[in-house]
């Protein structure tokens, strides 16, 4: 997946789920190869990836954050989880 492509249809794979580590107060994406710590940021992406529209993510996100358009950080948030095979396009499914 190249840096221009967009997930329209964000989902995590079926491997990954979200959880919240209370022991040391982290959110995390785990998988079997591993655990991904999350920002709030990264945290309230993840929780969004269910299968709605990016579009729609975008516009939840938005009412949350005060300074600017979240859409360039979300699709390279995206990208990213999409390239270690975390997050899949629901609409390729």
């Amino acid at each position: 997946m190249n840096s221009k492509t967009f997930i329209r249809f964000p989902l995590l794979a079926g491997h990954a789920r979200y959880r919240w580590d209370a022991i040391r107060k982290q959110h995390q994406l785990v998988f079997p190869e591993g655990v991904l710590v999350l920002n709030e940021s990264g945290a309230a992406i993840v929780k969004c990836c269910d299968g709605r529209s990016t579009d729609d993510l975008i516009a939840d996100l938005s009412t949350r954050v005060d300074e600017g358009d979240p859409a360039a950080d979300v699709h390279a948030f995206l990208n990213r989880l999409a390239g270690k095979g975390l997050v899949r396009d629901a609409a390729e499914s």
